[in-house]
C-alpha cells in the first residue's frame, strides 16, 4: 500500500474511537479497501516557531532571570493555581483586569518576540473533500479460491 493511501486512511479515521477492553487483542483480518473523494495539497508555509519553544525550559529560565527561587516559584505557582480555580467561578473586576493584562502580555510575546524569530517551514495543509473509505471483508472461501 503506498504512503498516500495510508495517509488518507489515517486522515479518514483520525477521530475514531477504539472500542477495545483492557488486555491484549490479536487480529488477523483481510479487507478490500476502497478510497474515493478528492484531496487538495496546499503549498508549504513559513510560520513562527511556536511549537519549537520549549515551555518548561523557558519558564525555568524566566523564573531564574526574575530571581525567584524554586520553593518561592512553586509556592507562587500553587497560590496562583488555587486562586485561579477559586476565582474562575466568580471573576470580579480585579481578576478581569489581570486577565486583560495577561492577554496583552501574550499579544506582546507573539508580536514582539515570537513574530521576530526565524520562520520555520511547515508542510502545506491537506484538505479532503467527500473522502469515503469502505472496507469489504474478504471471506475465507475467497482466500482459499485465490
Amino acid at each position: 500500500m503506498d504512503a498516500t493511501t495510508k495517509a488518507l486512511l489515517a486522515k479518514a479515521w483520525k477521530n475514531e474511537d477504539l472500542d477495545l477492553g483492557v488486555g491484549r487483542h490479536y487480529f488477523d483480518e483481510q479487507f478490500v479497501v476502497r478510497v474515493s473523494g478528492s484531496v487538495e495539497k496546499h503549498e508549504d508555509q513559513l510560520v513562527a516557531p511556536t511549537v519549537s519553544i520549549p515551555l518548561v525550559t523557558t519558564l525555568a529560565l524566566f523564573f531564574d532571570k526574575c530571581g525567584v527561587t524554586r520553593d518561592a516559584a512553586l509556592n507562587l505557582l500553587r497560590e496562583a493555581i488555587t486562586e485561579a480555580m477559586d476565582e474562575n467561578v466568580n471573576e470580579d473586576a480585579k481578576i478581569k483586569e489581570r486577565i486583560g493584562d495577561v492577554e496583552k502580555a501574550i499579544k506582546a510575546v507573539k508580536d514582539e518576540l515570537i513574530g521576530k524569530l526565524p520562520k520555520m517551514k511547515r508542510s502545506g495543509k491537506v484538505i479532503t473533500k467527500n473522502l469515503e473509505v469502505t472496507l469489504t471483508p474478504v471471506m475465507a472461501e475467497e482466500l482459499a479460491a485465490a
